[in-house]
C-alpha cells in the first residue's frame, strides 16, 4: 500500500554543512559585506532623521517625548544621496562580477521598505544603468572572443550541463534561426528599445583565464505570495504562469524545478531577456509608491566556463567533465519592500501580498538570527527554518558557505520612515554579524564520462563493379566469373561488418530505450504519488477551510458578545463614576465645613482670651486703685495731727505709678453693690460706690476733733484726682498711638 511518507521529497542537508556555521577557524569565513544607500535627493523630504557621519557610519536621530536619542550604524560603505549609479557599481557590482568569471558564486540583494530605491539601484533606467545592465555589459566586454557556440553547452534540466557535439550544436543553431525567422515574420518578436540605448563604457574584467571558454545562460523568477514563476517561460497562448517547486541536485544546491534557462551571446540578447521578465513582474499602485514591487525578483547570471577543444585525428575527442568545466552563479535579487498597513491603507489584494511580503522578510531574519546564535554559541546548535519560506529555502545555499553574500541596504531618510529605518538597520546589524565560509570555484561533479564521437558526413557508398562478359571468349568469361565471385564475397563480408554495427546500434537503442521506459516509469510513478498526495493536501485544505469558516462565525458572535458586555460594563462604570463623583463632593463640602467651623473656634477662642484679658486688666486696675487709697487713708488715720508741710506733701502726693503700668484699654467698672453695716455714727445717706461714701461710711465725722477737717480736705483732692485719673485714661485709650506701645506708662495725667 502507498505511504505519502515514503515518497515524499525530502532533501537532506549534508552534517558537514551544519560544523561550518558554528566551528571552525575564522579565518576561512567572511562576514557578509553590508552596504547602505540613500534615496536620491529629487525624492527626499527637507526634514530627515538620517545623518552621514563618515563612509562607513551614518546616525540616525530619534525624538521622543522632547528628549532626542541619536543611535549609530557602521556599514561598508555608505552611499550618500548624491552618489552615482557608477559608484555605486564600482564599489559593489565589480567585485561581485569579477568572482563570478572566476568560478565562484555569489547573492547579492537589496533589502528596505517600500520605495526606498531598490529596484532603481538594481535596474536603473536607459540613462543611468543599475548594476544588473552595467553587469551584462562587463562580462560580453570581459569575454569577448572567448564564448562557446551557441548549443555546445546545454542544460539537463537538473541544474547542471551537459556538452554536445559541434554537429548537434549547428542543428540546434539551424532550428532556431529558422524559429526566429518565423516569428519575425508574423510580426511577434517584441521591439525591446528601452534597454538597447544602454551606454556601454567599456568596463571589463581583465585577469581571465584565457585557456577556456565561456557560456552566459541567463534565468528569471519571481516569489510572489510564497510561490516561484518564471518570468521567461512562455505565455504567448494566453495562459497563466505556473506555480514552480524548489528541489535540491546532486550536489545538495537548490534550484527551480522546470525553470527556462536560456543562453546568450551578447549583452541586447540579455537586455531583452530583462525586459521581457520585468513586463511579467507584479508591479502595483500603493500610497507610498506608485510602482511598487508586490514580489521578490531574481535575476540569475550562470558562467559555464569550458577548457578548449582539441579534436584528435580519429575525430574522438574525451572530455572530462569532472574536471573541465565549472559552473558558478550570481543572483541579484529586489526584495519587495515591507509595509505598515497603517501607512498604506491596503486592502483585498494588495493586504494579501503586504502580508505575504512581510511574512517571508520576517522568515529571512529569523534565519539570520538563528545563524548568527549559532555562530555565536558554538556548544548548541538550532535548526534554521529555511522551508518556511521559498525565498529562505532557494537561498540556503548560500548561507551554508556555497558562495558570498552581499546586501545593499536602501533608506528613506524622511521622518516619516523613522519607525521603518529603525528595523531596516537593526536588520542589517544582524547580517552584518554572519559570517560565510569561504569557498573555491569547484567543477560540476559527475559519475560518468561522456565521449564526444566527432561525426563524419554521410558518404555514399561506391556502385557495385559492372563486369563484361565475352560470349566468344570462354577464357575471358572465366576470369570475369571469378572476379564477380570476388566482388560478391567482398561486399558479402562488408555487409555483414554493416549487419553487427547494426546489431550493436540497435542493442545500444535498445538499452537506451529501456533506460528511458523505465525513467518515464519512475517519473509517471512518482507524478501519480505526487497527485495522490495533492489531492489529500486539497481535501486537507478543504477541511481546514471548513474550520476556518466556523471557527470564524463563532470568532464574530464572541464579538458580539464581548460588544454586548463591553457596553454593560461600560454603562456600569458610568454610573460607579458619578456615585463617586457625588461622594467626592460630599466629602469635599464636610472637609470645608470641618475647615470654617476650626476657623471660627480659633477665632472665637482668640476673642474670649482676648476679652478675658482685658477682664484681668481691669479687675487688677481696680483693684490696685482701692489698694491705694485704702493705703493713703490707712495712713490718715494712723496720724491724726498733721503739720503743714504734712499736708502739702499730702496734696502734691501723685497717684500711685501701678497706675499706668500698662496702659491698656480700661474700662471703669459699673458700680457694684456691695452690702455693708452701716456705721452708727453716720448721720447721711452717700452715694454708694464712691470713694467719698467709702470714706465718710468708715470714718464718720467729728467736728470736736481736728482730724475730721484734714480728712475732708484729702476726701476732696482725692475726688478730683480720681476725676482727673479717669479723664486721661479717657484720652490715652482715644489716642491713635495706644497700640504701638502699650506697656508705656504717661509721665504726667493733665
Amino acid at each position: 500500500m502507498f505511504t505519502p511518507s515514503k515518497y515524499k521529497y525530502t532533501p537532506k542537508t549534508p552534517k558537514r554543512r551544519i560544523t561550518t556555521l558554528s566551528s571552525g577557524s575564522d579565518v576561512e569565513k567572511d562576514p557578509v559585506k553590508v552596504y547602505s544607500r540613500l534615496i536620491p535627493h529629487n525624492n527626499v523630504d527637507s526634514n530627515t532623521c538620517i545623518e552621514i557621519m563618515s563612509t562607513q557610519e551614518l546616525c540616525i536621530s530619534n525624538e521622543s517625548k522632547g528628549i532626542r536619542k541619536n543611535t549609530f550604524y557602521k556599514f561598508k560603505h555608505i552611499f550618500p544621496s548624491h552618489s552615482t549609479q557608477k559608484e555605486v557599481f564600482d564599489h559593489i557590482g565589480y567585485p561581485v562580477i569579477e568572482d563570478l568569471l572566476n568560478g565562484k558564486n555569489g547573492l547579492l540583494f537589496a533589502y528596505g521598505v517600500t520605495g526606498s530605491g531598490k529596484t532603481y539601484t538594481l535596474t536603473g533606467d536607459k540613462n543611468n544603468p543599475g548594476i544588473i545592465p552595467r553587469s551584462i555589459n562587463t562580462i560580453f566586454n570581459s569575454i569577448e572572443g572567448m564564448q562557446t557556440n551557441k548549443y555546445l553547452i546545454k542544460t539537463d534540466k537538473l541544474n547542471s550541463f551537459e556538452v554536445q557535439s559541434e554537429d548537434e550544436a549547428n542543428k540546434e543553431q539551424m532550428l532556431e534561426n529558422k524559429m526566429s525567422m518565423k516569428i519575425s515574420k508574423k510580426g511577434k518578436k517584441a521591439d525591446n528599445l528601452e534597454f538597447s540605448l544602454f551606454h556601454n563604457d567599456g568596463t571589463k574584467i581583465s585577469n581571465l583565464n584565457t585557456s577556456r571558454q565561456y557560456a552566459v545562460f541567463i534565468s528569471y523568477i519571481e516569489i510572489y505570495n510564497n510561490n516561484v514563476y518564471d518570468l521567461l517561460d512562455d505565455c504567448s497562448t494566453g495562459k497563466i504562469l505556473q506555480n514552480k517547486i524548489l528541489r535540491e541536485d546532486l550536489n545538495h544546491n537548490m534550484y527551480v524545478n522546470g525553470v527556462v534557462e536560456i543562453e546568450v551571446k551578447s549583452a541586447q540578447e540579455a537586455f531583452d531577456l530583462l525586459v521581457t521578465g520585468q513586463k511579467k513582474k507584479k508591479i502595483a499602485y500603493t500610497n507610498l509608491n506608485s510602482e511598487s514591487s508586490r514580489s521578490h525578483s531574481v535575476f540569475n547570471l550562470r558562467i559555464v566556463q569550458l577548457e578548449n577543444i582539441n579534436n584528435s585525428n580519429d575525430g574522438v575527442t574525451p572530455v572530462d567533465q569532472e574536471r573541465n568545466i565549472v559552473v558558478s552563479n550570481l543572483s541579484l535579487t529586489d526584495l519587495a519592500g515591507s509595509e505598515r498597513s497603517n501607512r498604506t491603507q491596503n486592502t483585498g489584494a494588495r493586504l494579501k501580498e503586504a502580508s505575504s511580503i512581510n511574512n517571508s522578510l520576517m522568515t529571512l531574519r529569523t534565519c539570520l538570527e538563528i545563524l548568527r546564535e549559532n555562530q555565536l554559541n558554538k556548544g548548541s546548535i538550532k535548526l534554521v527554518p529555511y522551508r518556511d519560506s521559498r525565498l529562505t529555502h532557494l537561498f540556503k545555499n548560500y548561507f551554508e558557505g556555497v558562495g558570498s553574500v552581499q546586501m545593499i541596504v536602501c533608506v528613506n531618510p524622511a521622518i516619516d520612515n523613522l519607525e521603518e529605518n529603525l528595523h531596516v538597520m537593526k536588520f542589517a546589524e544582524i547580517t552584518q554579524d554572519i559570517k560565510i565560509l569561504r569557498t573555491e570555484p569547484k567543477s560540476i561533479q559527475k559519475s560518468v564520462r561522456k565521449v564526444i564521437v566527432k561525426k563524419s558526413p554521410i558518404k555514399a557508398t561506391q556502385d557495385f563493379p559492372v563486369f563484361k562478359f565475352d560470349l566468344n571468349n570462354v577464357d575471358n568469361c572465366g576470369t570475369a566469373i571469378n572476379n564477380v565471385l570476388k566482388a560478391l564475397s567482398d561486399d558479402n563480408s562488408k555487409t555483414k561488418d554493416l549487419d553487427t554495427k547494426i546489431f550493436n546500434k540497435s542493442k545500444e537503442l535498445r538499452k537506451c530505450l529501456v533506460d528511458v521506459f523505465e525513467e518515464n516509469l519512475h517519473t509517471s510513478t512518482e507524478i501519480n504519488n505526487y497527485k495522490i498526495l495533492l489531492q489529500r493536501q486539497k481535501n486537507k485544505t478543504r477541511n481546514l477551510e471548513t474550520k476556518i469558516m466556523q471557527l470564524d462565525a463563532e470568532r464574530k458572535k464572541i464579538l458580539q458578545t464581548n460588544k454586548e458586555f463591553e457596553t454593560i460594563i461600560q454603562t456600569i462604570q458610568n454610573r460607579v463614576d458619578e456615585k463617586q463623583c457625588k461622594i467626592n463632593q460630599n466629602i469635599l463640602e464636610k472637609t470645608n465645613d470641618k475647615e470654617k467651623m476650626a476657623l471660627g473656634t480659633d477665632k472665637m477662642k482668640q476673642e474670649l482670651d482676648k476679652k478675658l484679658k482685658q477682664q484681668r486688666n481691669i479687675l487688677s486696675h481696680s483693684l490696685l486703685i482701692k489698694e491705694a487709697v485704702l493705703n493713703n487713708v490707712r495712713k490718715a488715720l494712723e496720724t491724726e495731727n498733721f503739720s503743714d508741710h504734712e499736708k502739702l506733701e499730702l496734696m502734691n502726693t501723685s497717684p500711685p505709678s501701678c497706675l499706668y503700668t500698662t496702659p491698656q484699654i480700661i474700662i471703669t467698672p459699673p458700680d457694684e453693690y456691695v452690702p455693708r453695716r452701716r456705721s452708727r455714727s453716720v448721720d447721711e445717706i452717700r452715694e454708694k460706690g464712691t470713694v467719698e461714701s467709702f470714706l465718710e461710711t468708715t470714718y464718720p465725722s467729728s467736728r470736736k476733733r481736728k482730724s475730721n477737717l484734714v480728712l475732708e480736705d484729702v476726701s476732696n483732692k482725692h475726688r478730683a484726682l480720681t476725676k482727673k485719673t479717669e479723664i486721661g485714661i479717657v484720652l490715652i485709650n482715644n489716642s491713635p498711638n495706644k497700640t504701638k506701645n502699650p506697656n508705656k506708662v504717661p509721665s504726667q495725667v493733665e
